[in-house]
């Protein structure tokens, strides 16, 4: 089967918003990002980044359901968002990619960023954790970045982010 579309998933800072925004222009293909929802959320009720446990469960499952929706239509998108390979590993149709990171680059990434939050080093972390128990809570005792949902896994530690989208494309016309 064809690949339709593409999910993009990786810990904090790993490039998930820049690979996928690229994918989508160069495939002129709509984007969505569940990250971009929820900091929205969290600045219109004041809950700082790394607090994603503030998140009320029944808003974080209907966005989850949202693009599960999405990724099941018929529709070809780009979606960014931490869960979503998982979510989508039996479904065929849809580019499972993991982007992975050094810890220590990641962290860098994150504080030399402009975002809707200033982070910190520690905040990098605590937000690793809090999408870890929240995944957990929600949905499965399962790590839900395991390199065996996922079709295609690229390290940014060292790769640039034209190399990483070319790598995604090549996969996704295969």
């Amino acid at each position: 089967m064809k690949f339709r579309s593409i999910t993009i998933s990786g810990p904090v800072a790993s490039g998930t918003t820049t690979t996928a925004k690229a994918l989508a222009l160069k495939l002129k293909l709509e984007y969505k990002a569940a990250g971009d929802v929820f900091r929205k959320y969290m600045l219109e009720n004041n809950i700082p980044l790394p607090n994603k446990e503030e998140i009320p469960d029944e808003v974080e499952r209907a966005v989850d359901d949202d693009l599960k929706a999405l990724m099941k239509s018929r529709k070809s998108v780009v979606l960014e968002g931490l869960y979503l390979g998982y979510f989508a590993r039996s479904m065929p149709h849809v580019l499972k990619v993991l982007l992975i990171c050094d810890e220590k680059v990641r962290i860098k990434r994150a504080l030399d960023r402009t975002h809707t939050h200033k982070e910190t080093a520690e905040d990098v972390i605590r937000r690793d954790k809090a999408h870890d128990l929240k995944f957990r809570h929600l949905y499965a005792d399962e790590d839900f970045l395991n390199k065996k949902f996922f079709d295609l896994v690229i390290d940014t530690s060292n790769t640039g982010s034209s190399e990483v989208v070319e790598k995604i494309l090549k996969k996704f016309r295969s």
